[in-house]
């Protein structure tokens, strides 16, 4: 039998491993996003590829890509069933390491539709992007999926205001501006506006569908998120009878 103290020592260990295995994710997380090499994803872009080796993969999904806005956004196959739903989200990952690893990262599924879904990230600490550059990064990413000639329509999510970035608003307002002014000339691309859904009746996001960290969206946010993307995904009717069938849908 053994002694009490170690019993206790074993315990209070225990009872710390959860606490550990937060901190070291975290760790991971921060790490990566800090380093500024687009491989610095690769671990994240590995498990995915362990993950789809133990799994029959769905014929011409919907792929969601981003950084970690599109890794946070649980329940989006089910909101969108039956049409197939990948998520590839990369921690806080910005378009140009989106890029960078299309082919792993989207090209690989030959997806029906793209989603991309961008995180804070191409404003503050991986990036600090102008409106003109995310613009341009945005058409760089459509024009590399374009040249693949398999995705149907790009569905893009213009950059969501934060509660705890209010410094980031007008850059924001603009970026989406030029996104939508762009995309208006572009037959298969498509601008969502999400911020309105997301804030109060003066422009300001409520804190209500924001995470703790006012940064990243909770339950409330991506369902507001989820039903803006069926609405468009329900406007382009013989695109999705294509890749899932007549009637299932």
């Amino acid at each position: 039998m053994l002694p009490w103290r170690v019993v206790r020592i074993l315990c209070s260990v225990l009872l710390l491993l959860p606490l550990v295995h937060v901190v070291y994710l975290i760790s991971t997380a921060t790490l990566a996003t800090l380093d500024a090499s687009p491989e610095a994803w690769n671990p994240e872009l590995d498990a995915y590829a362990a993950q789809d080796a133990k799994v029959q993969l769905p014929k011409h999904p919907i792929v969601v890509v981003g950084g970690q806005r599109a890794k946070l956004w649980y329940g989006l196959d089910d909101v969108l069933a039956p049409q197939p739903v990948l998520m590839r989200g990369l921690g806080d990952a910005i378009i140009e390491d989106i890029s960078y690893h299309y082919e792993r990262l989207v090209g690989f599924y030959r997806p029906h539709a793209v989603v991309l879904l961008l995180s804070q990230s191409e404003f503050f600490i991986r990036d600090s992007k102008s409106p003109e550059e995310l613009l341009r990064a945005v058409q760089d990413l459509v024009a590399l999926d374009a040249e693949h000639g398999v995705t149907q329509c790009f569905y893009i999510f213009a950059p969501i205001k934060s509660p705890a970035r209010p410094q980031d608003f007008a850059t924001i307002e603009e970026a989406s501006r030029l996104l939508s002014d762009w995309a208006q000339g572009e037959e298969h691309v498509k601008v969502i506006e999400p911020n309105r859904l997301l804030a109060d009746p003066a422009g300001t996001p409520r804190a209500r569908y924001f995470r703790a960290d006012g940064i990243n969206l909770n339950e409330h946010g991506y369902l507001r998120l989820a039903v803006l993307l069926q609405e468009a995904l329900e406007h382009e009717p013989g695109r999705l009878e294509q890749a899932a069938g007549p009637g299932t849908f």
